[in-house]
């Protein structure tokens, strides 16, 4: 993919306050020091005397600090579900699509001048992950990116309470994932990222084939591909209307659980673009934003 469609892009996601210094800018949070006065507090010994208002000591003959709006880098966490299920509906290329995904999203933040850091989440064994990157360094997240392969069964909610035990500090955590968990697990981990003050988005790629999953299939035995569980089926009318039923409850309980946790929720089919859900769907949410 070319990162030229998000030139201008920004992230909006409100996400924990960064230590060093950066262009986000958090308003609410003001500081001893900055550039955009946000607030005054009455002076106290040990205030650097460079920030008094002495406009403000000539009208009301009282000695004013000013405080500034902080401005901070946010580390941008992605985090992307690479277990086995991604692979199914092979036809789909489900990875794929999310791997072109978390490429804009790279590419966004890293023009924002925001920190990135890509973790892949699977069934085997320990996460893997890049370095935090600044600046000019999409290459090295397309290079890491290239490298991610389904494998293994994942237990989402655990991996990504692991990973805010791992990384304590608080960011922005950016979900790319198809979601075949139970709500309720992954709801614990998330709310250990909020436990964090990480400001979350979940992206939810879909494929096309579990939207219709009469476009290839009329009857056969199924295989869990993380499981190896066998089910033989044949998509009746009756099964059809059963599957819509199941699946659109799951979908709405992930949104209820976006609510209530605070998190942004977004979803895409295999059968749209990513460049459709980033200038759409993302926009509209705020997630991201012209400069």
């Amino acid at each position: 993919m070319t990162v030229a469609p998000f030139r201008g892009l920004v992230l909006r996601v409100r996400g924990g306050i960064g230590e060093r210094l950066g262009e986000r800018r958090f308003p609410g949070r003001p500081e001893a020091s900055g550039i955009e006065v946000e607030a005054y507090r009455t002076y106290a010994p040990g205030d650097d005397l460079r920030h008094l208002d002495w406009n403000a000591f000539g009208r009301l003959d009282t000695l004013l600090v000013r405080r500034f709006t902080a401005e901070r880098e946010v580390l941008v966490h992605l985090l992307l579900d690479c277990s086995a299920s991604m692979a199914v509906p092979a036809r789909d290329g489900k990875l794929a699509v999310a791997r072109e995904l978390a490429t804009a999203l790279a590419s966004i933040a890293l023009a924002g001048n925001d920190a990135v850091r890509v973790t892949l989440l699977d069934g085997n064994g320990d996460p893997r992950a890049t370095p935090v990157h600044r600046g000019p360094m999409l290459s090295r997240v397309l290079e890491f990116l290239a490298a991610a392969e389904p494998r293994g069964a994942l237990a989402l909610g655990a991996a990504l309470a692991e990973h805010a035990r791992r990384h304590p500090r608080p960011g922005v955590a950016l979900i790319v994932s198809d979601f075949m968990t139970d709500p309720a697990e992954l709801e614990r981990g998330l709310l250990a990222l909020r436990e964090r003050h990480y400001g979350i988005v979940l992206l939810h790629v879909l494929g096309a084939g579990e939207l219709d999953p009469g476009r290839d299939f009329r009857h056969g035995v199924l295989r869990d591909v993380e499981s190896g569980a066998t089910h033989p089926i044949a998509l009746t009318r009756a099964v059809r209307e059963r599957y819509a039923a199941l699946l659109a409850a799951h979908l709405a309980a992930l949104e209820a659980m976006a609510t209530r946790v605070h998190a942004a929720y977004a979803r895409m089919s295999t059968a749209t673009s990513v460049h459709e859900l980033v200038t759409g769907d993302l926009a509209r949410l705020g997630v991201v934003g012209r400069r």
